[in-house]
């Protein structure tokens, strides 16, 4: 078995059993019995199924962190806009900016951008014609 994965383990596990179940039942091959085999056989199984839930698991606990970062963003949202209205403090307080904010005051002013005249149709030049 060059590679080994879970169906592959499983079926090689289910040929030797049921092989030696139907030619051999009361033979020991290498000092192992058919019943020490089938037990032993059942360890990476079983590793199998705790991995599978376990990743179940984790599935469900990143659902419930996912939900609770996103509880707790609203929740730093909504202090930060009662930091903004409190009088005490403003959008203009060192306070609002330790927090990650930009301070009104250090705030760029938005630029309003040239609006290109219109060409006017006389001074348009027309394509020039396609000498075919």
């Amino acid at each position: 078995m060059a590679k080994y994965t879970t169906a592959t383990v499983s079926q090689r596990r289910d040929q030797f059993l049921s092989s030696w179940q139907e030619f051999a039942p009361d033979v020991t091959f290498a000092g192992i019995s058919l019943a020490q085999f089938e037990e032993e056989s059942k360890k990476p199984l079983d590793v199998r199924k705790d991995m599978a839930d376990a990743t179940t698991k984790l599935k469900g606990l990143m659902l419930k962190r996912d939900k609770a970062d996103a509880s707790l963003n609203d929740e730093v949202i909504l202090i930060a806009h009662a930091i903004r209205g409190n009088p005490e403090f403003g959008e203009d307080c060192e306070f609002y900016r330790s927090l990650g904010f930009i301070p009104k005051s250090e705030r760029k002013k938005a630029t309003q951008g040239r609006k290109k005249a219109a060409p006017d149709a006389a001074t348009v030049e027309p394509p020039a014609a396609n000498a075919a």
